[in-house]
């Protein structure tokens, strides 16, 4: 393997299998310890393996603390500190289990058929909550032994519009979700939530009568993308109304110490957004709701695209005297930590600098929080700070010895002007290639991201780096429609997807060439999702790149509409609130297929076979097009897997797909 000017080698598709990849940092209720989840990719078994790991918070060699040949995940320590309750699919489906603070042997709770997840413990220590699509009848009949009755018939009978979900290898069962609780001790579960609702992310009130959850109960819930908070008596009953209606998009509940009060994450808004997403504090009995962090025009809880790390719960924390809220806060390609009084006033800054944090957790007496933390030359590792963000330790160094024998590239930030009338400052990173000589011009890729409404920002990106140590100058870009930079900059590609944000990619392109980096005449260009629909618009409208690949994209919004499992309130929303018999036109125009026959770029198209979020016949229509117009057009199909392919998908996949990535750009380039 050739070497780089900095010593280490270049990276290759398959070191995916030498990252390891942190998160779910957990800290014990008296600081002393964190618990968090390390998984690697599985060469042999082409599958992901995740173990608990413990860590002293003041620092020294980490434990790995389970070790079943398995998915280990979800730690949370009871409330003396004792026992932790996790996840683990070591016995065949995912099941709630606990083990002793010291070590030992693990003890399933649960065995249910349906699988479990969400898990939550009782003030107490003396009860853990839980979701499942199981029925007390299921239960029944798995004590008594019995099987589950079959089907007479394979034919499939819908009617719920929701019958497809990206993740769900075909189609949705249409089960609910509810809220269960167990004994600590182990025992018969008991049901707290009925009807037809998909339940979900139980939180305790301090006094243990009552666990705080999410849902949607509307009438219209069939149609409408509603997320509201509930509460309930632990012990089943009728729920209560505390942030509810068609215009209710929250999440994360958590109550207060006080038990009086809860705070959660959303907005109301009845398109459903994207709205700015905010703090709010409401009474336990709902109906005194106040958002707090509307003056920092930033998404709360707002995390930074990538394709090595993955976040968790909470979003936010309470401090122990409930005086204060802590909550993460999305800024400029950064994830940051904030803490804001619970009556309001100005949010203090606890972690900021060019970097993400991706979960965190407060111990009990409030003196510490335990983080993740990501950085663009680091894909995560486990820190710890006090209270007020001093004292700040790094627990882990997971990748350190692997980075230490590859040459990474540090992207740089830059700021230009759209190429828009209006001139609108647009935020980027350029990374140059690995062994960059001053003077010399490179081949360049577009990098551009999906959502819209999401960010890229200072995280690692291993196809970034991989592109780079290819010899490719990479740009990625936060165009309009990108969140971090003010609702008013998220929403303005609603109604205008493609004309508004092409002239901030293509300033983009502009500024790196006029730097001396790029090759006017090697340019490339790639984006999944709506970085998939960017690229299809891109190379519809200009013929300056020489190279394209589109990936798990949306071409077509009239089809998307009826075909992805979100097309028909994501889809209305983002053309602007038009459906597509009230304004044909207006989906014509913001679709790529429509400027298609204008295409010069040769085009490699990737797409998942069970991705329901972007449906393959969106790749089909263009590929088909190409073909019948005699363009030079490839197409890649990877079966059994879906939307997050990139992210999740199985190792093989994921290491083939940059390998058809780089030979593409390659031949082209």
């Amino acid at each position: 393997m050739a070497e780089s000017p900095t010593g280490g080698r270049r990276l290759t598709p398959e070191d995916i299998y030498n990252i390891k990849l942190i998160a779910d940092a957990r800290i014990s209720p008296d600081g002393s310890q964190v618990a968090y989840v390390q998984t690697i990719l599985d060469k042999e078994k082409n599958d992901y393996r995740s173990s608990i790991y413990l860590v002293s918070s003041d620092g020294g060699k980490p434990r790995r603390y389970t070790s079943a040949d398995a998915k280990d995940t979800s730690p949370r320590w009871s409330p003396n500190g004792e026992t932790i309750a996790f996840l683990s699919n070591r016995s065949g489906s995912n099941q709630l289990w606990t083990i002793s603070a010291a070590g030992g042997e693990a003890s399933q709770l649960t065995d249910l058929r349906e699988g479990v997840g969400g898990i939550s413990w009782s003030p107490d220590g003396s009860t853990i909550a839980f979701t499942s699509k199981v029925t007390a009848e299921q239960i029944e009949r798995q004590k008594k032994g019995e099987d589950e009755p079959k089907e007479e018939s394979d034919v499939v009978r819908i009617t719920k519009i929701r019958f497809r979900s990206n993740g769900n290898p075909s189609f949705i069962d249409n089960k609910p979700v509810h809220v269960w609780c167990v004994a600590a001790t182990g025992g018969d579960p008991w049901q707290v939530t009925t009807g037809d609702f998909l339940d979900g992310r139980p939180r305790w009130s301090p006094s243990g009568q009552e666990i705080v959850f999410g849902s949607n109960r509307t009438e219209d819930r069939e149609y409408n993308s509603a997320s509201e908070i509930w509460s309930v008596n632990a012990r089943g009953g009728d729920p209560r109304g505390i942030a509810t209606g068609d215009d209710a998009h929250f999440h994360g509940a958590m109550p207060g110490p006080d038990g009086k009060s809860v705070a959660y994450v959303g907005f109301r808004h009845p398109e459903g957004g994207p709205e700015l997403t905010t703090l709010w504090v409401d009474s336990m009995s709902g109906g005194e709701a106040k958002s707090l962090t509307d003056g920092l025009d930033r998404n709360v809880g707002e995390g930074v695209t990538g394709d090595t790390s993955s976040g968790s719960d909470p979003d936010i924390a309470w401090t122990p005297d409930g005086k204060g809220i802590y909550f993460k806060l999305g800024d400029r390609g950064n994830s940051h930590l904030y803490r804001i009084d619970a009556s309001g006033g100005d949010a203090q800054l606890i972690l900021g600098g060019k970097r993400a944090i991706k979960d965190f957790t407060v111990s009990a007496d409030g003196s510490k929080i335990a983080y993740v933390s990501c950085t663009t030359t680091n894909p995560s590792d486990v820190y710890v700070c006090s209270s007020d963000g001093s004292n700040e330790t790094r627990l882990t160094s997971v990748n350190a010895e692997f980075f230490s024998s590859v040459a990474i590239s540090e992207p740089e930030e830059f700021t230009f002007q759209s190429n828009a009338e209006d001139k609108a400052e647009i935020h980027g990173w350029i990374m140059k290639p690995i062994g960059y000589q001053e003077g010399q011009r490179y081949p360049m890729v577009l990098e551009i991201h999906g959502g819209p409404h999401g960010q890229y920002g200072n995280v690692y990106f291993n196809e970034f780096q991989l592109l780079a140590a290819q010899g490719y100058v990479v740009v990625f870009t936060n165009p309009r429609g990108s969140t971090g930079y003010g609702n008013a900059f998220t929403t303005a590609s609603i109604g205008c997807w493609g004309d508004i944000d092409l002239p901030d990619q293509m300033a983009a392109v502009d500024w790196a060439i006029e730097q001396g980096y790029a090759d006017p005449n090697r340019l490339g260009v790639t984006g999944g999702s709506y970085g998939g629909f960017m690229t299809n618009w891109v190379v519809g409208h200009t013929d300056r790149f020489k190279a394209a690949v589109t990936q798990r994209c949306v071409s077509n919004l009239y089809s998307f509409y009826g075909t992805s499992d979100i097309g028909f309130h994501f889809g209305e929303r983002e053309v602007g609130g038009k459906k597509p018999w009230e304004d044909r036109d207006a989906y014509v125009k913001m679709s790529p297929i429509t400027y298609m026959h204008n295409v010069t770029t040769p085009l490699l198209i990737i797409h998942s076979e069970q991705d329901y979020r972007c449906p393959i016949e969106q790749a089909e229509q263009v590929f088909v097009l190409l073909k019948r117009l005699g363009k030079e057009v490839e197409f890649v199909r990877f079966p059994n897997e879906n939307h997050e392919l990139s992210r999740g998908g199985q190792p093989k996949h994921r290491v083939e797909r940059l390998q058809y990535i780089l030979g593409w750009f390659a031949s082209h380039l």
